[in-house]
């Protein structure tokens, strides 16, 4: 993506008349005042970016620093009660998507030729974070005696495109298989997802869609085997009609063992390994076909489900996604978009910079790269922006190259499990 595309994507999407048009649209802003879209929105990217804002009050700093005037500030209870308006979650979340559906053809990297047959490869998980005590009825949490509020946020995030899709808020209360991806949209897609979602009729469904899944087991399963290979292929006869929990390590010594297994309600493809170090099994579900993905190919390929940890750990700790002191569920809510908001388009810079940077060396000095041209857009210094944006791809090319992995990780990295697919 050149420079002049990147100016245009951004500035057609921070653009003031579209922000305008979506802030009347859903009731945010009927008569555009002293606050205005662009300004608040720019404004809180900015300090999200910067991944150290604790309150409001530094919001509303963050915003008045960002204007070409001191006639422009605001004092503090009106940029508050701008941000406690019911409207305000619903305009963030709007933005949000919008920008989430402009991204989704956007693929990183040298695609390996197996995962072409995939429409996407999705990733989906949730992470929780306390909030308020004042909100504990709104958004009650888990572990009441420790935080009594707390909220989830439920992410489904496009490996291939390295961006959420979608992202669902709720109280930390909630079963989290309430927030999935509905079986009936995965036709032609795969699923990754770790052990806390598994739900065999739910798998179930996906397969009966055409769609694919990947998931972590846990070690109660105990299907009946019906086929059963060791790691490089060869047929295990002995183990058919097993149990699996009755196939132990004195009964085979094969550290991995790829089956064909059925249980009251599925029949699925469960690969096993051992490792030793922990002294453990680890289990994989799945429904790709053995012929297209052998054991390895599964193993390495649920490592990418990764992804969406980091997209969580970069939230918090470089998007200031845990540091709401607020008692308003709206400004919460809000928050918590402007938040995913401001890491989709640091991601979408640093995409285009290059292929394969690092995502967490970007992130934690946004300051740096990314917030100059924010303020750029916001002030409508057009001819700015495209300068900001040279500087800042020159800037990521050199400083956030991805470290060289130890030994004991070498292998592990999304670059390292693409090269294998390739190979």
């Amino acid at each position: 993506m050149t420079i002049i595309h990147l100016k245009q994507r951004l500035t057609q999407f921070l653009d003031p008349v579209t922000l305008n048009q979506q802030a009347k649209c859903c009731k945010f802003m009927q008569r555009i005042r002293d606050i205005q879209p662009l300004q608040l929105v720019t404004s809180l990217i900015a300090a999200f970016s910067q991944g150290n804002t604790n309150s409001i009050a530094e919001l509303q700093r963050q915003f008045n620093g960002m204007q070409l005037s001191e006639a422009d500030f605001v004092a503090y209870k009106p940029f508050h009660n701008q941000l406690r308006k019911s409207a305000f979650p619903i305009f963030m979340e709007r933005l949000t998507r919008m920008l989430m559906a402009q991204l989704m053809k956007q693929q990183q990297g040298k695609i390996p030729s197996k995962f072409r047959q995939f429409e996407r490869i999705l990733l989906h998980d949730g992470s929780s974070f306390a909030i308020h005590n004042h909100l504990k009825d709104e958004f009650p949490g888990r572990f009441s005696t420790v935080s009594p509020a707390a909220v989830e946020c439920h992410v489904t995030m496009s490996l291939l495109e390295q961006t959420p899709v979608n992202m669902t808020i709720a109280a930390d209360t909630l079963s989290e298989h309430g927030f999935r991806p509905a079986a009936d949209t995965l036709r032609r897609q795969l699923l990754l997802a770790d052990a806390g979602y598994l739900d065999q009729d739910y798998y179930h469904q996906i397969a009966q869609h055409g769609g694919y899944y990947l998931v972590r087991g846990k070690l109660t399963l105990n299907p009946t085997i019906v086929e059963a290979r060791n790691g490089p292929g060869r047929l295990l006869p002995k183990l058919a009609g097993k149990k699996l929990k009755d196939v132990t390590r004195r009964d085979n010594r094969s550290d991995v063992l790829d089956m064909i297994v059925r249980s009251s309600k599925l029949r699925y493809r469960l690969v096993r390994r051992w490792f030793a170090p922990e002294k453990r099994f680890i289990l994989w579900m799945t429904n790709l076909p053995r012929d297209e993905f052998n054991s390895t190919d599964i193993m390495l390929l649920y490592r990418s489900r990764w992804q969406v940890e980091l997209l969580f750990k970069e939230l918090k700790s470089h998007t200031n996604l845990r540091k709401f002191n607020t008692e308003q569920k709206a400004i919460v809510e809000g928050l918590i978009w402007s938040s995913l908001l401001t890491l989709i388009l640091k991601r979408l810079i640093v995409n285009a910079a290059a292929p394969g940077l690092s995502l967490f060396k970007a992130a934690k000095n946004a300051d740096v790269w990314f917030c100059p041209v924010v303020t750029a857009i916001s002030q409508r210094a057009l001819r700015e922006i495209a300068h900001h944006l040279d500087w800042a791809c020159q800037y990521l090319r050199r400083n956030a190259q991805p470290s060289q992995q130890s030994k004991s990780r070498q292998g592990n990295g999304l670059r390292d499990i693409y090269e294998h697919f390739n190979a």
